[in-house]
C-alpha cells in the first residue's frame, strides 16, 4: 500500500509538471492553443505603453432630425457628409466643466477602470492646469482593449423614444451592472444585468406599469368584431338576393325570357360590386385600427454614449429594480459565448466605474521598449535551472533513493508554485523574481531537514514531524508577515515581491507537510 501510494503521488506530480511546464493544448480557430494561463510580465520586463490623454475640444454632431449622434471626435468630415449629419457649435466639454475637480474625477474613473481590467502595474499622473493625463501600462495582448475602453464617457440613459429630452434614468440611478448568462436547450444567452438604486427602482417600476407597458393583445376583440361584421354582411347579402328574386318574378310576368335573363345578369353584377366595396371598406377600417393601436404604444430607448442599444416597451412590471438586456441570441458555440461574456463584462466594468465628467481623446500612444532584453531574461532562466539541477543532484548523491523521491517532490513544488502565481494574477517583476529565489531556497532547506530526520539515529527519529513543522512555522512567521505587509503597499514592485513571498511561504509549509513528508515516510 505504501508503494502504491508513493507511485500515485509521483504520477500526480508528473501531471502537475506537464501542465505547468508544457501546457494543455486545445484547438481554437484551426490552430492549437495553450489553455494554461501565461505569466503577466511587468512593464519593466515586457515594455510598456505610454499614453497622453487630452481634454477633447470636439463639437457635437446631430442627424437630419436634430438628434445627437456623437461628436467630431467620432466622425470625420467624409462620414458626416455621407450620412447627412450636421456639425454644431456646441462643445462636448463646456468651459464651465473644465475645472480641476473634474480633472481629478476623470483621473479617478480611469484608475477604477484599469483595476476592473486587471491592470495593476501602471503609472498615472495629472496636469492640474490643463487636465492632461499621463499613463503608462504594461504591453500585453489586452493593452489595445484597455485603451479603447478606458476613455469611454459611459453616459447611460433610459429615455422616451420620441422625445430625446425626456430622460427617466441616468448613471446616478444605477447601483451595479454585471455580465450574467442563462443556458437552455437552445443554447447559452448572455445578458447585461443592471441593478438600480432605490430611486431608479421606483422610476423603473412606474415606467413598466404605466404608459410604457405593452398594451394587452386586442386580437380577440378584433376577431369578434370581424365575425359580427361578416354576419351582418351575409344577412344583407341574403336580403338583397331575396329582393332581387322578387323583382325577377315581377318582371317575368310582363317581360319575355330574354329580358328577364339580362336583368338578372345586371343585378348580379351590381350585387357583387357592392359586396366588394363593403369588404374593402371593412378591411381598411380594421388595418387603420391596428395601426392606430401600434402608433399609440409608447416605447423607451436605452442608450450608452448616444448609441441606442434597445428600443422596447415593458411586457411585465419590473418591481425588483433589475433589468436584463440580451446581448445577442442563444448560442451553443463556446467561443461565441466567451466573446459575448467578455464584451458584456467590459460594458459592465465601464458602467460601474461611473460616467466620465469630461470627454478625453488620446493624443500620444507609443510603445517603450524595456531596458532588459529577452536575452538577459533567457540567461537568468537558464542560470536558475542550472542552480536547481545542481541542488537536486546533491540530494540524489547524498541521500540516494530518498534523495530521488525528495527531488521529485521539490520539482512538483516548483511546478505548483508557478501555477499559483499565474492564476493569482501576480505580475512578474525583477523584485518578484528575487522573492521567488528566496522561496525556492527556503523550500530546499525544509526538504533537506526532512531527509535528515528520516536518516538520523534512533533518538533523532523520535522527533515528530509535527514538532519539526512547528519549528519551521515559527522561524518563517516573520518572513510571512513581511510578505503580507509588502503585498498591500501601492508600489507595484514592492507589492509583487510581497505577493510572491506570501504565496511561496504558505505553499511551502502546506505542500511539504502534506506531500513531501508523506512521500519520504
Amino acid at each position: 500500500m505504501k508503494k502504491l501510494r508513493l507511485i500515485t503521488e509521483i504520477l500526480a506530480i508528473i501531471i502537475v509538471c506537464l501542465v505547468a511546464f508544457v501546457g494543455v493544448y486545445a484547438q481554437k480557430y484551426n490552430k492549437m492553443e495553450n489553455q494554461v494561463k501565461g505569466y503577466d510580465l511587468s512593464k519593466d520586463l515586457n515594455g510598456y505603453r505610454e499614453l497622453v490623454f487630452k481634454v477633447s475640444d470636439a463639437t457635437e454632431v446631430t442627424n437630419s432630425e436634430g438628434t445627437l449622434v456623437g461628436s467630431t471626435d467620432d466622425y470625420d468630415d467624409t462620414t458626416i457628409e455621407t450620412n447627412s449629419y450636421q456639425k454644431t457649435e456646441n462643445k462636448v466639454n463646456t468651459d464651465e466643466e473644465l475645472t480641476e475637480e473634474n480633472f481629478e474625477k476623470a483621473k479617478k474613473v480611469i484608475e477604477d477602470r484599469l483595476k476592473s481590467f486587471n491592470v495593476e502595474d501602471y503609472n498615472i499622473s495629472l496636469n492640474h492646469e490643463n487636465g492632461l493625463i499621463y499613463l503608462q501600462i504594461p504591453e500585453n495582448t489586452d493593452t489595445d482593449h484597455t485603451i479603447s475602453n478606458v476613455l469611454q464617457v459611459a453616459e447611460f440613459k433610459i429615455r422616451d423614444s420620441e422625445d430625446a429630452s425626456n430622460v427617466f434614468i441616468t448613471n446616478d440611478d444605477i447601483k451595479r451592472a454585471s455580465a450574467v448568462y442563462n443556458t437552455t436547450t437552445s443554447g447559452t444567452t448572455v445578458y447585461l444585468q443592471i441593478e438600480f438604486n432605490e430611486k431608479g427602482k421606483e422610476t423603473l417600476k412606474q415606467l413598466s406599469t404605466g404608459e410604457y407597458a405593452t398594451k394587452e393583445d386586442s386580437g380577440d376583440s378584433s376577431t369578434e368584431n370581424t365575425t359580427n361584421e361578416t354576419t351582418n354582411t351575409t344577412t344583407e347579402e341574403n336580403a338583397n338576393e331575396t329582393e332581387n328574386e322578387n323583382d325577377v318574378e315581377a318582371e317575368a310576368e310582363v317581360s319575355s325570357e330574354n329580358a328577364t335573363t339580362e336583368e338578372n345578369t345586371e343585378n348580379s353584377s351590381e350585387t357583387e360590386q357592392t359586396e366588394a366595396n363593403e369588404s374593402s371598406e371593412e378591411s381598411t377600417e380594421t388595418d387603420a385600427t391596428e395601426e392606430s393601436e401600434e402608433d399609440n404604444q409608447k416605447q423607451i430607448i436605452l442608450s450608452i454614449d448616444n448609441s441606442d442599444m434597445i428600443t422596447t416597451s415593458f411586457d411585465d412590471p419590473i418591481e425588483d429594480g433589475i433589468l436584463q438586456l440580451s446581448m445577442g441570441s442563444a448560442s451553443t458555440d463556446t467561443d461565441s459565448v466567451s466573446d459575448s461574456l467578455e464584451s458584456t463584462a467590459t460594458i459592465s466594468a465601464v458602467i460601474n466605474s461611473g460616467k466620465m465628467p469630461l470627454a478625453y481623446t488620446v493624443t500620444e500612444n507609443r510603445y517603450v521598449n524595456t531596458d532588459i532584453s529577452n536575452e538577459i531574461i533567457k540567461n537568468v532562466i537558464i542560470g536558475a535551472i542550472i542552480v536547481i539541477a545542481v541542488a537536486i543532484l546533491v540530494l540524489i548523491i547524498k541521500h540516494k533513493g530518498r534523495g530521488i523521491i525528495a527531488s521529485i517532490a521539490y520539482i512538483g513544488f516548483i511546478a505548483l508554485y508557478s501555477l499559483i502565481v499565474r492564476y493569482t494574477n501576480v505580475s512578474i517583476t525583477l523584485e518578484s523574481i528575487v522573492a521567488a529565489i528566496i522561496v525556492l531556497g527556503i523550500n530546499y532547506i525544509i526538504v533537506y531537514k526532512l531527509l535528515k530526520i528520516n536518516e538520523s539515529d534512533e533518538s533523532l527519529k523520535k522527533i515528530s514531524y509535527d514538532t519539526e513543522f512547528k519549528t519551521v512555522i515559527l522561524r518563517l512567521l516573520p518572513i510571512f508577515i513581511i510578505g503580507i505587509i509588502f503585498a498591500f503597499i501601492a508600489w507595484n514592485k514592492i507589492a509583487t515581491f510581497g505577493m510572491f513571498l506570501f504565496w511561496g511561504i504558505l505553499l511551502s509549509i502546506i505542500y511539504n507537510f502534506v506531500v513531501t513528508k508523506d512521500m519520504l515516510k
